[in-house]
């Protein structure tokens, strides 16, 4: 065996070590023991507790606890293994252990005297298991753990069949009178024994994988009254039935996390009595009042009063939580009433129905604002409170609010507010204005996908500390155009995802176009950048360069085909995301800065789910993807051979020889080729040469026929047709028996002859490519359709390289005044048809357009 050289590492404090050889003297040398050992890594780090040693033995796939790692371990991590029982004395030689997680195997029997040993150990994590707590806790089991404080047996129980009394197995817990938090799971009807009050040091205890039913006043009597944080999550397959005094034995609570079980927020605050006046640093009732247990006493949709308030109210709250419980209105001094609001630095209401629209809720909105001077944190988003109404609708609205509202329609939001979350707000009810006052505190803002009449204005100076920034959604960049918003230069992370911006950056889109490189050059300090589901499938020119800080660029779910070349020049990226393009290779420069980014800081690079070529000329980039040191998502990406199957990358590698063993005699052959031919076209250019004077007689006598014959190409189809969606009923009642049945041409239709599975622009370019003659339908929503503008301008590619012969422009209930902008620009190679109202005139409007699309054919 060759000996194995010492390997350190040093970070900071941190020093990691491979094992000494020494120290594998003593093993036996049994060879299953033995690789196991060599398995687990051994590190030491210096913490301000001292030195540690770390056993990290995670998803090696151990079926038992390995005895030969050195005795002088701290920590144990046997996670994600296979370990089903532990044994006697199994950690006897590990008698310094301060630390063990056996979470995520399949544990189901543990012996008596398995701890035997441990009587150091503070922290025993046994979640995600398969422990049955009836069968699987005898009283002696944790005898040795004299010194534990943290227990963790979440996610072993199986869902009980009945809701019978569950005894918990207090005598096993009892010993454990050291113990400071305990997470374990919650049977239907629960049932905590006498051996519980002698856990008199507990602080936090943790209830998570839950199938609760029931909660009586005595059920936590024999808890400590010393538990100052409580968690009873996730509890959904049952409606909970809660008593209102069950949290009297914990008068010191401060944490108070009940996200997700399903209790109703109305049950939930009453049961808030022991605590009038006191201080809490967090209150989560998240999503209790659950709509499939929605009934007339506890309804989904909920109306808040000041008596469901009445404790709450009282409470001096840092941080609470309110999303999510189907909440549609508040009454008056309810809601957004709190003796002491100076206390709350972080509320969330994100995901109910309310919205401030009324006079009153709009004064009460600027009182609290005005009085909660410590506001952190404000979360409303995901408030779908109505759908976008007609035009004459919403002004009646509004006017109707008006009049019934005095108040003011400007919200200003405290200095001390540092985050606001407004994504996702569905509300054309009510005007209103948000101001972000002078010197304010704001570090991140989301506005991503929100619908509503609300503005956002910057004060001077406002907008200093701005780094995060979320307006995904949004197609143009109207948020972003304030000068005090976007000139702080401080902006470090810019999400603008799902925003079509592929029709604004066209350059032909002059006004977009410029308004987006203009913002972009200001962006000086940007660190993390994500356009991901854009449609793009380029960057304006320069659009990065001034961004020199840029670490982390997503443009996942694009049409991408190459990797734009202004990437190339960023100096800083650390991670580069195309996954979902239409990438066939990267090509050679974009491979050369990629290894010499990861040589420089390291590069992380996820192209997952392209349309990479497993070809002849795309063999480097193969044999790249193998060998590079670069972080890739996969080294298995499929790929498409020549002969049109699936492979993944990999094994094309290992099947090189096999798979293009013709790419070297095929080069060859070009070679010979290329020689031959030209040869050949030296002979011919010197006969040529030679009868110049006949072939030009020649090629005059023919010029006349020659020039009025017409270049013929073959087409798929004789007229492609774009359209709104209200234009199918014409289309098939009179276009397609005109031109298919009478006229006998072939049409391309989106509806009919679109294949799906495959993206939907590659195949409108394709059939706009094949046809011989485009018709655009205009009718009042075909300016509203997802795809006009992408037609538009591949109908405009396609007639500058003259692969198109006549583009008719046929109106239809549209007037020539609202014909769209982006038709004007080819307006020269338009031929127009405008639609009579008058059926008299059909047959001249058919003639029309048969001699430009059939003269050919008549």
């Amino acid at each position: 065996m060759k000996k194995r050289n010492k390997k350190e590492y040093t970070h900071k404090k941190r020093k990691f070590v491979r094992m000494p050889y020494f120290e594998y003297i003593a093993i036996s040398f049994m060879l299953i023991p033995f690789v196991t050992s060599l398995q687990c890594d051994i590190v030491l780090i210096e913490s301000t507790e001292g030195r540690k040693k770390i056993a990290n033995c995670q998803n090696i796939g151990l079926t038992q606890v390995p005895s030969f790692l050195p005795n002088d371990i701290n920590i144990l991590d046997l996670s994600k293994n296979n370990i089903k029982n532990l044994s006697n004395y199994d950690f006897e030689r590990y008698g310094i252990l301060e630390k063990l997680i056996l979470k995520k195997n399949i544990l189901q029997c543990i012996e008596e005297k398995s701890f035997v040993g441990l009587n150091r150990l503070k922290i025993l994590d046994m979640s995600e298991n398969k422990l049955n707590l009836m069968q699987s806790y005898t009283s002696e089991i944790f005898l040795p753990l004299v010194n534990l404080t943290n227990l963790d047996i979440r996610r072993n129980i199986k869902q009980p069949s009945d809701t019978n009394l569950f005894h918990y197995p207090d005598n096993a817990f009892a010993v454990l009178e050291q113990l400071d938090f305990f997470a374990l799971d919650m049977a239907p009807n629960p049932s905590f024994g006498k051996g519980f009050r002698r856990l008199k040091k507990l602080k936090s205890l943790t209830f998570e994988l839950c199938y609760l039913k029931y909660l009586n006043n005595s059920v936590f009597e024999n808890f400590s009254s010393n538990i100052n944080e409580f968690n009873l999550t996730g509890c959904r397959l049952h409606v909970v039935h809660v008593e209102n005094n069950i949290l009297l034995p914990f008068p010191k609570m401060t944490k108070l996390n009940l996200e997700g079980t399903c209790m109703h927020l109305k049950q939930a605050l009453n049961i808030l009595s022991p605590y009038g006046g006191k201080k809490f640093t967090l209150m989560n009732f998240g999503g209790l009042s659950c709509p499939v247990f929605s009934n007339e006493k506890n309804p989904f949709a909920l109306t808040i009063t000041k008596e469901m308030m009445r404790y709450l109210r009282t409470i001096c709250v840092e941080s609470l939580n309110l999303s999510d419980n189907g909440i549609i209105d508040f009454e008056e001094d309810s809601l957004l009433s709190f003796d002491r609001p100076k206390c709350l630095e972080h509320i969330y209401f994100k995901g109910n129905r309310f919205a401030f629209s009324k006079g009153r809720q709009m004064d009460e909105l600027q009182s609290f604002i005005q009085t909660s001077t410590n506001l952190k944190t404000l979360d409303y988003s995901y408030i779908p409170v109505r759908y976008e109404l007609s035009n004459s609708d919403l002004g009646r609205n509004i006017v109707h609010e008006k009049k019934q509202s005095k108040s003011s329609e400007v919200i200003i939001f405290p200095r001390s507010l540092t985050t606001l979350l407004l994504s996702n707000v569905l509300c054309y009810d009510f005007e209103r204005l948000l101001l972000i006052p002078e010197e304010s505190n704001l570090t991140y803002l989301d506005l991503s996908f929100g619908f509503s009449l609300t503005a956002i204005l910057f004060q001077k100076n406002s907008s200093q500390k701005i780094e995060t920034l979320l307006i995904d959604g949004h197609p143009h960049s109207t948020f972003i155009d304030q000068d005090e918003l976007i000139n702080n230069g401080k902006i470090k992370t810019l999400k603008w995802r799902d925003a079509s911006l592929y029709m604004h950056m066209n350059p032909e889109n002059k006004h977009y176009s410029s308004r987006i490189q203009a913002l972009f050059k200001k962006l000086k300090y940007l660190e993390h950048l994500d356009m991901s589901k854009n449609s793009l499938w380029f960057l304006p020119e320069n659009l990065l360069q001034s961004m020199t800080y840029l670490s982390e660029l997503r443009l996942s779910k694009n049409l991408f085909r190459l990797v734009p070349r202004q990437i190339t020049d960023l100096t800083n990226i650390k991670l580069l995301d195309f996954r979902q393009n239409l990438l066939t290779t990267l090509d050679k420069k974009t491979r050369i800065w990629a290894d010499s980014m990861n040589q420089k800081q390291g590069l992380d690079v996820l192209i997952a789910d392209n349309a990479f070529e497993c070809k002849c000329d795309n063999l480097d980039f193969i044999e790249w993807i193998n060998k590079t040191k670069v972080k890739l998502d996969s080294r298995s990406y499929k790929c498409t051979l020549a002969n049109g199957s699936l492979i993944n990358v990999r094994e094309a590698y290992g099947k090189l020889h096999d798979l293009f063993s013709h790419c070297e005699s095929s080069t060859w052959l070009t070679v010979a080729s290329t020689l031959l031919s030209t040869c050949f076209v030296t002979a011919l250019l010197l006969l040529i040469y030679g009868k110049r004077w006949e072939i030009s007689l020649f090629f005059y006598r023919q010029f006349r026929n020659i020039v009025k014959k017409k270049y013929c190409k073959s087409f798929k189809y004789d007229v492609f047709v774009s359209y709104g969606d209200d234009s199918g009923p014409w289309i098939k009642k009179y276009l397609i028996p005109k031109l298919e049945h009478d006229w006998k041409l072939k049409m391309c239709l989106k509806d009919r002859d679109f294949l799906p599975g495959c993206s939907y622009f590659d195949i409108e370019a394709e059939s706009i490519e094949k046809s011989r003659h485009v018709i655009f339908l205009l009718t009042p929503s075909f300016k509203s359709s997802e795809d006009y503008l992408f037609a538009v301008e591949r109908v405009k590619h396609e007639k500058r390289i003259r692969n198109i012969e006549n583009i008719i422009v046929l109106a239809k209930g549209i007037s020539l005044k609202d014909i769209p902008t982006e038709l004007t620009y080819i307006w020269n190679y338009v031929s127009f048809i405008q639609w009579p109202d008058e059926t008299d005139d059909f047959d001249i409007m058919w003639q029309q357009l048969r001699l430009w699309i059939c003269h050919d054919l008549m």
